[in-house]
């Protein structure tokens, strides 16, 4: 039996900024492109705050990612 993933914030989070570290953007950045500040950039990361579904929608494409690269522990 496949054990069940637990998605966090904190995994969201760390995978977000996992993501933008890979593709060399700053948190100041990765906040122009979806027209925030490096603030909700950095709540975000550190799970305080979730995105939105369209900023996340938003991300995603961003990276090109998928949604198993978001919800995968680190």
């Amino acid at each position: 039996m496949e054990k069940i993933r637990e998605i966090t914030a904190e995994n969201i989070g760390a995978n977000i900024r996992r993501l933008r570290v890979e593709h060399g953007e700053t948190q100041q950045q990765l906040g122009e492109f979806l027209g925030y500040g490096p603030s909700t950039i950095a709540n975000y990361e550190s799970g305080y705050r979730l995105p939105d579904l369209e900023t996340f929608f938003r991300i995603a494409f961003h990276y090109q990612a998928v949604l198993e690269d978001f919800v995968v522990p680190l």
